[in-house]
């Protein structure tokens, strides 16, 4: 029996698809649902810099980041592929990993499920995922089949494959 499900999201329409899977899959089982979201570490792809943008995700983090500062358009999408090592970029990432899993619970919510919790985590992605799943016991993985890699290319992406080999429980990957 299926009663504790772990989503893994990174804002990517594949995080998506499989965050709207989750949800059905967990309101009908009435399972608890838990969401991870692992930050970005090194560059942030150009991919989650366009969705920062249209989403007014940035615009957000610099309320939470800068709330006494007026928002420029254009100043953080430079933060986000700049430095990891800047302060000012590392902050946005953490804020845009804490939207990113808020939207999520918000969007399973609207679908019904009742128990839902969230944790943002840094590291390799497929390591905290597993970690994640072992931490909570869960059942089942739900993870889109690409995120926000720059390999388009590949059937499977790299974190969703090593997940998909790696976990000790039922992995479903969405398209």
């Amino acid at each position: 029996m299926i009663s504790k499900i772990l989503l893994a999201v990174d804002g990517s329409k594949n995080a998506q698809k499989a965050t709207d899977m989750a949800a059905e899959l967990a309101g009908k089982l009435g399972a608890d649902l838990f969401i991870v979201h692992v930050m970005m570490h090194g560059r942030p792809s150009r991919e989650l810099v366009h969705m920062a943008e249209v989403e007014h995700l940035v615009e957000e983090a610099h309320a939470v980041i800068s709330p006494d500062t007026t928002y420029v358009p254009r100043s953080y999408p430079e933060l986000l592929g700049g430095d990891a090592a800047d302060p000012r970029s590392a902050a946005i990432i953490t804020v845009l990993g804490e939207q990113i899993v808020a939207r999520a619970k918000t969007r399973c919510a609207e679908q019904g499920v009742r128990n839902i919790q969230t944790t943002v985590r840094a590291g390799d992605y497929a390591e905290e995922i597993l970690q994640a799943a072992d931490d909570f016991k869960v059942d089942m993985i739900v993870i889109g089949s690409r995120g926000l890699g720059l390999l388009k290319s590949t059937v499977l992406g790299s974190v969703s494959q090593k997940v998909l080999h790696h976990a000790q429980c039922s992995v479903v990957t969405v398209k």
